[in-house]
């Protein structure tokens, strides 16, 4: 099994310090979907949709933890345009495609040797001996290379079912992006009415994709709800009153009209 490799000093690195735990989020979802995919450090532009969101990817990038179209890094490859590219991800000890399938191919021949037992020593055949009467080295033909491991087919994008909810994961990564900006953390009634209103609107835009952790979490990380659950009013939009106020405007201008007739 592949494995994407974490230092244990990487949760005090500056690079991690500096782009903030939900990209650092990203960043290590991302890299188990890279190793699991044989992507050798490349990572798709669907990916970071489905598991995160661009102003993550964009401070992965300003931090040097990712590379995107275009870089001037002398050590790493071009991703293609769109797509990004794990900073260092040959030179720290992460195991490349080329290794992953020499490792596995190893083992299914070893497993085979395993249940197959010993070879039966081959019967020569009597145009193979020669004029004296005496058998030719015995030949032992070399087994056929085993087939690679068929890639996983990629999840089709679907609409968002009506019922949906984030994962804890997709929470808790909304949570920390929210620390990060400044703005509070979303209460269980808050997080409630993010997630009807996110639902609704793919619902009614009739959007498809593979997964809606990633944009679930940009809505919930730019909510702006005012405690008690209140959303906040554009600017410049007209309040709605209350009934005491609505009494108290009517009677002023009653008593206005009055002056006036006297």
């Amino acid at each position: 099994m592949p494995y994407f490799l974490v230092d244990d000093g990487a949760h005090s690195h500056p690079k991690v310090m500096r782009a903030g735990n939900a990209a650092f989020g990203l960043w290590t979802r991302v890299g188990s979907y890279v190793a699991q995919h044989l992507t050798d450090g490349h990572v798709p532009c669907e990916v970071v949709k489905m598991y995160g969101s661009a102003a993550q990817a964009a401070k992965l990038v300003k931090v040097g933890l990712w590379h995107e179209h275009g870089h001037t890094c002398p050590r790493c490859p071009q991703p293609r345009e769109g797509d990004y590219y794990m900073h260092d991800y040959a030179d720290s000890r992460n195991p490349s495609r080329v290794q992953v399938e020499e490792r596995r191919a190893k083992e299914v021949e070893k497993k085979r040797r395993q249940r197959g037992g010993p070879r039966r020593p081959q019967q020569p055949r009597l145009d193979d001996q020669d004029a004296r009467g005496e058998d030719p080295p015995r030949r032992e033909e070399p087994p056929a290379p085993p087939r690679p491991p068929a890639p996983e087919p990629e999840p089709e994008p679907q609409q968002i079912p009506a019922g949906w909810q984030p994962s804890p994961d997709d929470v808790a990564v909304a949570q920390a992006a929210r620390a990060d900006a400044g703005r509070p953390p979303l209460t269980s009634e808050q997080l409630d009415a993010v997630t009807r209103k996110f639902v609704r609107h793919m619902r009614d835009k009739g959007t498809r994709a593979a997964g809606f952790g990633g944009q679930w979490q940009t809505w919930a990380e730019r909510e702006r709800p005012e405690p008690g659950g209140e959303i906040v009013p554009f600017p410049g939009a007209r309040q709605q009153q209350t009934r005491g106020q609505q009494q108290r405007e009517g009677l002023a201008r009653l008593l206005d009209q009055t002056t006036r007739e006297v």
